[in-house]
């Protein structure tokens, strides 16, 4: 995901980078060429213009995994002999990112290149949240980066820049760890990549993702919940003679029947927004299914579209949703940035 930022003291475009909780900026035209679907265990990798790249790993080894017979009769056992509370376990990080750069070192060693590495002293940072290791190596190419564990989200993030002898690595990576974080904020995950930038609540998860060269499609669900976020290129030869509430009702006309639809200024453009009853016996069954546990059938559903004249892109986002999460729709919208 990559969006082009001007920063307040930069006179170079920038490119913000969001996948998972893990945000960043990096120079422009920077775009994300690997990733994993996973949020607590997965990978993230943007390529340069050049030769340089960006690697980002993490993990949460402090994640509970499915609870076993074993477990249960464990837990049972300690409701009668509970253990002295504890202070909370930090991984050893030192021997995670040792670990890391053997694996490094292995891949010099096949192309027969001489390998050498650094790690710099333990330090605690962003208030204590943080502890962490820099590192440096060079071998087959060169790399620059820092392992951590962070105390808010529980993740172990191990993040570098590689690349070629000729490369500025430093003022990069300078630039990637002073603007990066690894976690949701305020409860909002930002997702950002190829001019996209949107926000969605950080208890939904992604579920599905098409990211072509015309058309980029991420999809969120949270129980019964679900946001589905899309953006078309070429506007103007995508939606040829349609107008824009034609093309709303062409793209998404069998979800809802709708109680409402309006013109409206989405993100200073013209727009159209509808929203009304979920009415498709597939979503009604869907919503019945997801809905056992919490009771609260997603029986709203809610979308909006807009064209974005400065990209020539198409903008639609849709949300099936809860009695009790009104205004789901206009939250997201308010998150969502074209250009």
């Amino acid at each position: 995901m990559a969006s082009k930022i001007q920063p307040k003291q930069a006179n170079a475009p920038r490119t913000l980078i969001g996948w998972q909780g893990v945000r960043f900026t990096l120079p422009a035209e920077w775009n994300i060429t690997g990733f994993s679907m996973e949020r607590d265990n997965g990978y993230l990798k943007v390529d340069s213009p050049g030769t340089m790249f960006v690697q980002i790993k993490w993990s949460s080894p402090n994640v509970r995994k499915p609870i076993t017979l074993g477990d249960w009769i464990v837990r049972l056992w300690r409701l009668f002999r509970p253990a002295p509370p504890g202070e909370e376990k930090i991984p050893d990080i030192r021997q995670m990112l040792e670990s890391f750069l053997k694996q490094t070192e292995k891949q010099a060693r096949k192309e027969k290149k001489p390998f050498e590495s650094k790690i710099k002293p333990e330090t605690i940072e962003a208030n204590g949240e943080r502890i962490a290791h820099h590192f440096t190596w060079s071998g087959q190419g060169q790399g620059q980066g820092k392992i951590w564990y962070c105390k808010t989200c529980r993740r172990v993030v191990i993040a570098q820049v590689v690349g070629q002898k000729k490369d500025h690595l430093a003022d990069i990576a300078s630039e990637m760890f002073g603007s990066l974080c690894d976690h949701p904020q305020e409860g909002w995950a930002t997702w950002a990549l190829y001019d996209m930038v949107a926000g969605v609540p950080e208890d939904f998860s992604l579920k599905s993702q098409k990211l072509m060269s015309g058309y980029l499609k991420l999809e969120f669900e949270r129980r019964a919940e679900r946001i589905v976020i899309e953006r078309w290129g070429l506007a103007n030869v995508v939606r040829k003679k349609f107008s824009l509430e034609e093309w709303l009702d062409t793209t998404y006309p069998t979800h809802s029947t709708r109680s409402e639809k309006q013109a409206a200024i989405v993100q200073e453009h013209a727009g159209w927004i509808a929203h009304g009853r979920v009415r498709s016996p597939l979503d009604w069954m869907r919503a019945m299914r997801d809905a056992l546990f919490s009771l609260r059938p997603a029986t709203r559903y809610a979308v909006c579209v807009w064209e974005c004249e400065e990209t020539n892109k198409i903008y639609g986002i849709q949300v099936w949703h809860n009695v009790r999460t009104k205004g789901l729709l206009e939250e997201v919208m308010a998150r969502c940035e074209c250009h």
